[in-house]
């Protein structure tokens, strides 16, 4: 009889802990979850508008045959809130993405994309070939080795 008792204890025990262990993991998850960024998922063009900035893209062919995608910011904040044009004969300004940056920053206070932008500036965002931005190629699809043909040293040729 005891044992019948202690089996009966025993699965009641590994019963509780197992609702509250499933209980405790649903919980954590929904935690994990609030706590996501908003930009999460969002690419550079519309978080560039999330920010309240006008953005166009444009497609850029080099001479060895690369579609290169750029972001342009045309009117400072102000311009695109108010909806008035951007500007005239505004000084042009490329930022390139680095080793460990992009060539803008999310924040307005802290991207010298959008800190230029609000300057006067007309800000070309770049992106090198091979970059989700710039994927594309007149010959060569992203499966041929072909497309991979290139080194750092081939940006600055272009």
């Amino acid at each position: 009889m005891r044992s019948r008792r202690a089996q009966t204890s025993i699965f009641l025990l590994l019963s509780i802990s197992a609702i509250f262990l499933s209980a405790s993991l649903v919980l954590a998850k929904e935690e994990i979850l609030v706590d996501v960024d908003s930009d999460a998922g969002l690419n550079t063009a519309q978080i560039i508008q999330a920010r309240g900035y006008e953005v166009e893209l444009h497609k850029i062919t080099t001479a060895d045959r690369y579609v290169l995608t750029m972001h342009r910011i045309p009117k400072s904040y102000d311009e695109t809130q108010s909806g008035s044009a951007a500007a005239t004969n505004k000084p042009v300004v490329i930022l390139q993405h680095g080793l460990l940056d992009s060539s803008y920053t999310n924040y307005r206070d802290q991207s010298l994309a959008f800190i230029l932008a609000d300057l006067g500036y007309d800000d070309w965002l770049g992106n090198n070939r091979g970059t989700t931005w710039s994927k594309e190629h007149k010959d060569f699809s992203t499966d041929d080795e072909r497309f991979w043909d290139f080194t750092s040293i081939t940006f600055s040729m272009d």
